[in-house]
């Protein structure tokens, strides 16, 4: 019996974003320890409809996986909502084949596009604020907490001093970095520019084109940390501010206290109050600027939320790989 093989869309590698990256390296490793091969990958923010190849690929696979991350909202204004949403429906139509969506966050929907939602297999959301965009609409769906909290890092040493990050928001990142260079406070992009292995992207365009931005990150003193370093410094830290939701869930992944700012959406403030219970540590950014670093250490009470969502987080993530095998076993 030949392997089964699936289709990614969104592959969020491209935009070289620690959390992603951690994400498509997760997604890879627990399709293949169930004898799922992704074969095919559709890059993050490229439309594929009308695109011959998506086709043909289609016509190969068992099945499409489809990476929603933060991409699914704003529908109204925002096309990376409809054709992500629509892509189920056409690959049942073309090739009968079943579609499943999964670490999605989805908000601000139009009816049409929650309607799409219909013709995948099923639906698995990353955190439970998500689920309200659904209400009404009888469609049932799971929550599976994002899949970097599957990551286990290494164990972390003495932690001193707080680093922190950009946002989504053009306007707030610069007054994070703005606030992390006043108060002396170590400061990173969620982005970076680290050397390509070929293992991973192969040695067409895709690693050309990183190898590219690598040299120029290095000959201008750009980020050129690579993901696993960038955990290893957030866990080298007492304190996380920051207004990158992946940044939130490797603090959580590393045990590393943090003050967020929301994102684009309101999912910050979702995945917090899922890991601890409420979303105390989401902040409006003028009382981050006027922040006290001593005062945000964890509680004995968000220490033990922590590790009781750290360990449902595998849990339910396993769970939902085995959902998905067991669907395509039910088929052949």
């Amino acid at each position: 019996m030949r392997p089964l093989r699936v289709a990614v869309f969104n592959d969020t590698r491209r935009t070289s974003h620690y959390g992603c990256e951690f994400v498509m390296e997760v997604l890879a490793a627990e399709l293949r320890a169930r004898a799922i091969e992704p074969v095919f990958h559709w890059p993050m923010g490229h439309d594929w409809r009308g695109r011959p190849e998506v086709d043909a690929a289609l016509r190969t696979v068992d099945a499409v996986i489809v990476n929603g991350e933060g991409s699914i909202h704003d529908s109204a204004r925002r096309a990376r909502a409809h054709y992500l949403t629509e892509i189920a429906g056409h690959a049942r139509a073309l090739a009968g084949i079943p579609s499943f969506l999964v670490n999605a966050s989805l908000y601000a929907l139009e009816p049409c596009v929650i309607d799409r939602l219909r013709d995948f297999d099923a639906l698995y959301l990353r955190e439970s604020g998500s689920l309200a965009t659904l209400a009404g609409s009888g469609l049932a769906a799971a929550v599976v907490p994002d899949l970097t909290l599957m990551v286990t890092p290494a164990a972390s040493g003495a932690r001193a001093g707080v680093v922190g990050t950009d946002s989504v928001k053009a306007d707030v990142a610069a007054r994070l970095k703005a606030l992390c260079a006043a108060r002396g406070w170590a400061h990173t992009r969620l982005t970076h520019a680290a050397r390509p292995r070929r293992a991973e992207h192969g040695a067409g365009y895709e690693y050309l084109r990183r190898h590219a931005k690598w040299l120029h990150a290095l000959a201008t003193g750009r980020n050129t940390r690579s993901r696993h370093a960038f955990l290893r410094l957030l866990a080298g830290h007492g304190l996380l501010v920051s207004g990158r939701f992946h940044a939130v869930t490797l603090a959580l992944a590393t045990r590393t206290p943090f003050v967020a700012v929301e994102s684009n959406t309101p999912k910050i403030s979702a995945l917090v109050h899922d890991a601890l219970g409420g979303s105390t540590r989401v902040r409006p950014l003028a009382e981050l600027e006027q922040l006290d670093p001593a005062a945000w250490a964890w509680t004995a009470a968000e220490a033990q939320s922590l590790e009781a969502f750290l360990d449902s987080a595998r849990r339910r993530g396993a769970a939902m790989f085995d959902a998905i095998r067991a669907a395509l076993d039910a088929r052949r």
